[in-house]
């Protein structure tokens, strides 16, 4: 995988968890966030928010799919679809998460086409989460 130049930061926070059932491939959870992104370049800032279905194996792998929005400064609506995968340890959980994205905002069409690789940190006391986000080649 050949990640290019860096994109953007996040910082967020955890809105709300359900647990959606429990079985012997561990516990299945939708998760609700939101965050405020700072572009780097081409890359628009602006707020995100976005749902998780995160399922934890009993070794605490973890992977899961999610969709959601973000609103750039300017007002522009960009849908996304992600994958994911991590692991929790002593009380964080890290991972790399997949990004593509769609809009029909004429002046950020080129994301249509635009694959992104995130790197997140969620701190499992408080849920904050922080992320760098890299460009995928």
């Amino acid at each position: 995988m050949a990640l290019g130049e860096k994109i953007g930061e996040a910082k967020g926070k955890t809105t709300g968890m359900r647990v959606k059932s429990i079985g012997p491939e561990g516990i299945r959870m939708e998760t609700d966030f939101v965050s405020d992104n700072k572009g780097f370049g081409r890359f628009p800032s602006g707020r995100n928010i976005g749902t998780l279905d995160i399922v934890t194996a009993p070794s605490g792998i973890a992977s899961g799919t999610g969709q959601g929005m973000f609103t750039t400064l300017d007002g522009d609506s960009i849908v996304w679809k992600c994958s994911t995968l991590g692991k929790t340890a002593e009380g964080k959980s890290t991972g790399v998460i997949f990004v593509h994205f769609m809009t029909t905002a004429a002046k950020l069409s080129w994301m249509n086409s635009f694959f992104m690789v995130s790197e997140g940190i969620t701190d499992l006391m408080t849920m904050e989460f922080t992320e760098t986000d890299y460009e995928w080649k």
